[in-house]
């Protein structure tokens, strides 16, 4: 079995500069949300420090003479090489290029948090900054709810009912509740139980909210690789066995759900109701699952003829549209996009970031209790948790463009990473 150093020690020197840039790090923790009013390319409020924070750690870097650990090097560089061979191929340059700009930020943004989490105390810092945020955004959204107050909910005419927050998507929303919610189980804030448990529910309660099945989906996934885990962990010479056990449990409660009552009725059920909810969730997903085949079938006609390189990234949706397609729409498929959008390459690029990313989480889950930077995460299988769910949303969202997910990605490769070189003053392998 692997196992991560019991110390955490540093020989780069951690300053004002280097407090000033985990403060900057912990702010954008807190304001991930905050994604209205947008600005050019996508840009939100938010923004402001995950730049200070990018340009804050090279300064820091440059002053302490330190070398910054690079996570996902490989897959990075493969996504930016595919997108832009695409992008100068394909008939949309400047569409490409805006989307490239902003996977550049959300790369560099993942290599700052990266090696400023590396910093005695500074991990456990933006993990609970994350956590007590998403408790506290989540209550205003509830109280909004019960009071009235539109334009805190975040309510868009063209998504009904469905409460968007500051995050102007329901499916986007979904996202940031459930992972706040792992969020707040892997750092076991806030503090009190009670509390804590406040702060589950009403996460849970933003998350219904939103309306959005993927969002609850992506919930389930978590919440089952969580009891997967400690049911490993709980028998440490059956616990292959007993987890499979536990997993085969669910899929076939879930079969045997499925068989008793069919989809189709129970979609028609909750088309027919009068309640909002169930007919924006339940209701609604026969038709999304339709629009998503459309989307997806148009998508691969639209590929066709940029097979070699794809049609660059972002650009879907408007080549749908100059063509005429009966469903213009962003792909709204991680996997998908890596093929229409960047070709081949593209889907190399792709599979080297889940298989990067896969390696760090077995050693997250892995490694002991309390050894490493886990000594500052009680509970690190949450963030494995809310990527497992995320790597499914990949299915039906574009979640490469959450900003919270390279939080996820930069966090995670802390804990799978060894401490310090003192010999070289470098992060140690990412």
């Amino acid at each position: 079995m692997t196992t991560l150093p019991t110390t955490v020690t540093t020989t780069v020197p951690y300053d004002a500069l280097g407090r000033t840039t985990a403060v900057a790090a912990c702010i954008a923790m807190v304001l991930q949300p905050m994604l209205r009013p947008t600005g050019p390319g996508n840009s939100a409020p938010v923004d402001v420090f995950t730049v200070a924070t990018v340009v804050l750690s090279v300064l820091w870097a440059a002053t302490c003479g330190r070398r910054l650990g690079v996570p996902y090097g490989l897959a990075g560089t493969l996504l930016l090489l595919s997108g832009a061979l695409a992008g100068l191929a394909g008939p949309l340059p400047g569409v490409s290029l805006m989307n490239l700009a902003r996977e550049v930020l959300l790369l560099t943004w993942c290599v700052a948090l990266f090696n400023i989490a590396r910093q005695p105390g500074v991990l456990r810092l933006l993990t609970a900054s994350f956590a007590y945020a998403g408790v506290v955004w989540a209550s205003v959204l509830v109280a909004a709810d019960q009071l009235g107050i539109t334009a805190i909910q975040g309510v868009s005419p063209t998504e009904g009912d469905r409460k968007l927050f500051t995050l102007g998507d329901p499916n986007y929303a979904a996202t940031y509740w459930v992972v706040s919610l792992f969020m707040v189980y892997a750092s076991q804030r806030p503090r009190t139980p009670l509390v804590r448990w406040y702060g589950y529910t009403v996460l849970i309660w933003a998350l219904l909210l939103s309306q959005s099945n993927g969002g609850v989906l992506e919930l389930c996934v978590g919440l089952l690789l969580l009891a997967v885990h400690k049911v490993y962990r709980a028998h440490p010479r059956s616990g292959p066995v007993a987890a499979g056990a536990l997993v085969l449990a669910v899929v076939l409660a879930a079969g045997a759900s499925v068989a008793t009552a069919p989809l189709a009725q129970v979609q028609d059920w909750a088309r027919l109701s009068d309640r909002t909810e169930l007919v924006n969730t339940l209701g609604r997903s026969g038709t999304s699952a339709e629009q998503r085949s459309t989307l997806v079938r148009e998508s691969l006609e639209l590929y066709e003829p940029h097979w070699p390189t794809g049609s660059g990234p972002g650009t879907t949706k408007q080549l749908l549209q100059d063509k005429q397609f009966p469903y213009a729409k962003e792909v709204h498929d991680d996997y998908l996009a890596a093929l229409v959008e960047r070709g081949p390459l593209g889907v190399v690029a792709l599979l080297a970031l889940l298989s990067g990313t896969a390696w760090r989480c077995s050693r997250v889950l892995r490694a002991p209790p309390g050894s490493g930077f886990a000594a500052q995460v009680p509970r690190p299988a949450g963030l494995v948790a809310a990527l497992a769910g995320l790597a499914v949303a990949g299915a039906y969202y574009e979640v490469l463009h959450f900003r919270f997910l390279w939080v996820l990605l930069a966090l995670v490769a802390v804990l799978a990473s060894p401490v310090d070189d003192p010999t070289t003053n470098r992060a140690g392998p990412p």
